[in-house]
């Protein structure tokens, strides 16, 4: 039988499942002192000019030795991570992890100008800020102090390490931006009519193959289908104006007061001369509501509260 804490391990998805290992792996060896903080950091001279080329990957697998606040990263990692790679890329896991790819390039790249040595914190920030933009609906507990909108969970959590730590969270707020334009190019932007239906952040196909993901060339249907166009009003259409026009719905009441008077010239008439003649006028305020043209009918407001 299992252990569940092995079940749960093996139930992870890739990424998450590899990821949330190499952290914890680094992190022992830290622990066991068999590394230094020193051989890990990332910089231009150390890595490409001395050849250590390892510190691309040990820079974001470094969270810090134990803590509360390397409990909490890990737990972001496999919280988020696992929400976004079995909901919004259940079916397209080789987008997932080459988004993550370009996503640490780009940090790579901004990081000489923050003197952010270590990334993962950046990293982490950047897919927590991708989670709740696609789970914005939900809303969470806070540490158990209050309950909020998962939309508003990384600035939450900017403010909160602003206090801790008593600085500035420039680090923070460039990392949200990374990850906000990331979002914008993977999911809002192929929604868009000028992008013409191309993915931007679309993995390879030797990647889509290496992870099964289908490399078809249509765009999937939830993330990538064209935005309808209204539906043009038949009423203020032009060639229904020129052409086939609208009936009018009329009551039996109006068109027998529109009707001529058919009867013979001679015709004893005698038998109405007690009654009211109804003119035209009256006779078309007897049209009931539903006689009416479609388009004459008044919206009732909707009143109902949403459910929630």
């Amino acid at each position: 039988m299992p252990n569940p804490l092995e079940e749960w391990y093996l139930q992870l998805p890739p990424f998450t499942r590899i990821y949330t290992t190499g952290i914890v792996l680094l992190t022992l060896a830290l622990q066991m002192e068999w590394v230094t903080p020193f051989q890990l950091f990332y910089t231009y001279h150390t890595t490409f000019v001395q050849g250590e080329y390892w510190r691309l990957a040990t820079s974001f697998l470094f969270l810090g030795g134990f803590s509360l606040d390397w409990v909490l990263n890990v737990y972001f990692i496999v919280r988020y991570c696992r929400d976004l790679e079995e909901g919004s890329y259940l079916n397209r896991p080789a987008d997932f992890v080459w988004m993550v790819f370009l996503m640490c390039i780009a940090l790579l790249a901004i990081s000489p100008y923050l003197e952010a040595p270590f990334l993962g914190d950046l990293l982490v920030a950047s897919l927590t800020y991708m989670w709740s933009r696609h789970y914005s609906y939900l809303f969470i507990n806070f540490m158990g102090l209050f309950t909020t909108s998962a939309a508003y969970l990384p600035w939450i959590l900017v403010a909160f390490s602003s206090l801790v730590e008593n600085r500035w969270p420039t680090v923070d707020l460039v990392a949200i931006s990374v990850g906000h334009v990331f979002w914008f190019l993977s999911e809002e932007w192929p929604r868009r009519v000028e992008s013409g239906g191309v993915r931007v952040l679309k993995a390879p196909r030797p990647l889509c193959k290496l992870m099964h993901q289908d490399i078809d060339d249509e765009l999937d249907a939830d993330a990538d289908a064209e935005p309808l166009e209204p539906a043009a009003d038949p009423v203020a259409d032009p060639a229904n104006d020129a052409g086939d026009a609208i009936p009018e719905r009329t009551s039996p009441a109006t068109a027998e007061a529109r009707e001529p008077d058919q009867s013979p010239a001679g015709s004893d008439n005698s038998s109405n001369a007690g009654e009211p003649v109804q003119s035209d006028h009256a006779s078309t305020s007897a049209v009931q509501p539903n006689d009416l043209p479609p388009t004459l009918h008044q919206r009732t407001p909707y009143s109902e509260p949403l459910s929630e």
